[in-house]
């Protein structure tokens, strides 16, 4: 891939994010056709489904980083808050990639995924074991996820930074 096809395909890539998440029920065959570079940018839905998938999986495993460095008590917490965290900041990313969770080029990145999820859960084996760890951990999130009202019912609480921000400042 040359320097202008990796930026064209990223720029597109930035773009369908960009409509995902103000349109979370787009189809990708739709967000495909809605973003104008998108078609040129992707050779086909799968290639694009590979771009979103590993757009996901880099802020699931920021969460996950980030939450571990914090130091939450429990393993299979930080997974489940980090996915539903990141399924907070990428819901159309996320309404997208489920509904392609049964496309057959994608198995091994969900796999993957599910790996991911039980390693950071303190699953200390591989294999099937962790797999179905990781998609019981995903079960529990996408659950937790599905029981959260749509919008916020108050204001919600600053973030940390802009806490220490207010700290510093007083």
């Amino acid at each position: 891939m040359t320097w202008d096809a990796y930026h064209r395909r990223k720029n597109a890539l930035r773009e369908m994010l960009a409509t995902a998440e103000q349109r979370p029920e787009i189809t990708l065959t739709e967000l495909l056709d809605t973003v104008d570079s998108a078609r040129d940018a992707f050779a086909s839905e799968t290639e694009a489904l590979f771009e979103l998938q590993m757009t996901w999986f880099q802020r699931l495993a920021g969460h996950v980083d980030r939450l571990v460095a914090e130091g939450t008590e429990s393993p299979e917490l930080v997974a489940v808050t980090a996915w539903v965290n990141a399924a907070a900041d990428l819901p159309g990313v996320r309404a997208l990639l489920d509904a392609h969770r049964d496309e057959p080029a994608l198995r091994k990145a969900y796999a993957k995924e599910q790996g991911y999820l039980a390693l950071a859960a303190g699953v200390p084996v591989h294999g099937q074991e962790a797999l179905a760890r990781g998609r019981r951990i995903q079960d529990s999130a996408r659950a937790t996820v599905a029981a959260m009202p749509a919008e916020p019912a108050g204001p919600t609480r600053p973030g940390w930074m802009t806490r220490l921000k207010n700290v510093i400042a007083a």
